[in-house]
């Protein structure tokens, strides 16, 4: 073998490497004494996330730390309800939720603030999503309109209410939390206020929701169901909704996408945060830094297409297709979070009325 052909040879050896290892430890963490043999338990999301959490972030932590994670699948009020359930006797050490249950978890004590000292990854965490140190971010969504790539989307979401649209539109259900996103536009549309200020207007914005109703085909609770029924031009265009559950069809070529209207857009953060006396502490908290680490996070967001909560992460021009990263781009984007500790308190009355307007 020549020395070309030896150093192509050992490029291509390191590059194989890497890329069968992408979720490794960094050496200070490497098989962890304080972790052999321990176990805890973490409420994490369904569905492909999910999925992609208990094929390659779990295997990898366990083997480089020796110890056993259990994972068990569900979403934020299940999670929510199962914290609740075990409060006296906690089960499980790490639950995934979303931002929105975060208030509510700090509320009734179910959740410590993250140890800053021993989780290194936080570091890099942007402040916007450390949520006062109550938990932190795992990937981030967009929330916004989707369409079929046949049809012109609207500049402004007010576009929406013109007669033109009658019968073609697809709603989220009042179940689901883009639900709120879409009470926050139409008071927005109403008052005229920004995203920041309409929030609070909500009670007085139900009037512009039941204007809206002739231009709604139907409801949906099912982001991956209602992406492909508007690919397949049942509907023109779905409102509100995460990219998570848009681009992976978009990414395989199907005749939907995202739009952004000139009013904004919302960030739907699914987080982590560490269960209030849970089992081994230390190895939860090893286990969530492990989830910030830039390789997870990386891995992470290419496969579900959200993006990072930490900087200092490169991304393809092809992923960044798909998610609003760095910060800037999630600026750019008016990326807005919403007053969740006030929204909780109303949020079923808003529901009720919601089911009123649109009950068939």
């Amino acid at each position: 073998m020549t020395d070309i052909s030896r150093r192509k040879f050992g490029k291509l050896a390191l590059a194989t490497a890497a890329l069968a290892a992408p979720l490794a430890a960094p050496a200070g963490f490497v098989r962890n004494g304080f972790a052999a043999g321990k176990e805890i338990h973490v409420g994490i999301w369904g569905g492909s996330q999910g999925e992609f959490v208990k094929k390659e972030i779990i295997p990898a932590f366990e083997k480089d730390f020796n110890c056993k994670v259990t994972a068990e699948e569900g979403f934020t009020l299940a999670n929510v309800g199962k914290m609740r359930a075990t409060k006296d006797n906690p089960k499980f050490s790490v639950m995934f939720i979303d931002d929105v249950a975060i208030p509510i978890c700090k509320a009734e004590d179910l959740i410590d603030q993250l140890p800053k000292g021993d989780m290194p990854a936080l570091a890099n965490l942007y402040d916007k999503f450390a949520f006062g140190g109550w938990g932190s971010a795992l990937a981030i969504s967009v929330a916004s309109m989707f369409h079929n790539t046949a049809v012109s989307p609207p500049a402004s979401y007010a576009d929406l209410w013109k007669p033109e649209y009658a019968g073609k539109l697809k709603l989220v259900s009042p179940k689901n939390t883009p639900s709120v996103f879409f009470l926050i536009v139409a008071a927005s549309i109403k008052s005229g206020k920004p995203f920041a200020e309409a929030q609070y207007l909500i009670d007085d914005s139900f009037d512009k929701v039941a204007e809206l109703k002739p231009n709604i085909m139907n409801l949906f609770d099912n982001g991956p169901q209602a992406a492909n029924e508007v690919a397949q031009g049942q509907a023109d265009i779905g409102l509100l909704e995460l990219s998570k559950y848009i681009y992976p069809y978009t990414a395989k070529g199907a005749p939907v996408t995202m739009s952004f209207p000139k009013e904004g857009s919302f960030a739907g953060n699914n987080c982590q945060v560490l269960v209030k006396g849970g089992p081994n502490r230390d190895v939860a908290v090893a286990f969530m830094n492990r989830m910030l680490e830039p390789k997870v996070q990386k891995a992470f967001s290419e496969y579900a297409l959200t993006a990072p909560p930490v900087s200092g992460i490169e991304f393809s021009a092809d992923t960044l297709k798909y998610i609003a990263y760095p910060l800037s781009e999630m600026d750019k984007r008016g990326l807005f979070t919403p007053d969740w500790e006030f929204i909780n308190a109303k949020r079923s009355a808003w529901t009720e009325k919601m089911n009123g307007i649109f009950a068939v």
